[in-house]
């Protein structure tokens, strides 16, 4: 077998690795196997628009919902109109979406061209290197991560309830 051949099996070999871990696989963790981390780590990084983000800026003024997806990722497709309509429940309650991509075989044009095509209405973050997924021992995608006001996780999980705004009302004081 020459060279060439070689390395194309290899390849092979490594995308269908990485897609099986992570093609919209959740990742068999529950809450409190990912529970290990209290405090969520601060990140900052750069929306597909140019805009700096960095999680403790929202510390004492809004709940953050994290979700970590990829494009290819089926699993994550189908949670898009579920944070759209969370998005749009939020209303003026001190709420914000960052849905982080993890930047694996993602590029920024694609993210933005699935941003225009679904209008995504809530911030898009590019993790190019997957440094913030390796912070919060992301495994699966999607996941999504809710961090309360004062910096602490309060609760990881990979899908979305139908209804997200009935479910988030356990976060948010009435």
């Amino acid at each position: 077998m020459d060279t060439r051949k070689c390395v194309n099996w290899i390849r092979c070999i490594v995308i269908a690795c990485l897609t099986v871990c992570l093609l919209g696989c959740p990742s068999g963790q529950d809450e409190t196997s990912q529970s290990r981390l209290t405090i969520a780590p601060d990140f900052s990084l750069k929306t597909i628009d140019g805009e700096d983000v960095r999680l403790s800026a929202f510390r004492g003024e809004k709940l953050v919902h994290i979700t970590f997806w990829a494009t290819w990722c089926p699993a994550c497709l189908t949670e898009i109109p579920k944070l759209i309509k969370l998005h749009q429940a939020i209303g003026d309650k001190p709420v914000t979406i960052l849905a982080i991509n993890v930047g694996v075989n993602d590029s920024v044009q694609k993210v933005r061209k699935l941003q225009e095509r679904s209008q995504m209405p809530y911030r898009i973050i590019f993790d190019q290197a997957g440094y913030v997924s390796q912070q919060y021992g992301v495994m699966g995608i999607p996941t999504h991560i809710v961090v309360g006001k004062d910096g602490k996780i309060l609760n990881i999980f990979n899908q979305l309830p139908e209804n997200p705004k009935d479910y988030f009302k356990q976060f948010l004081p009435s």
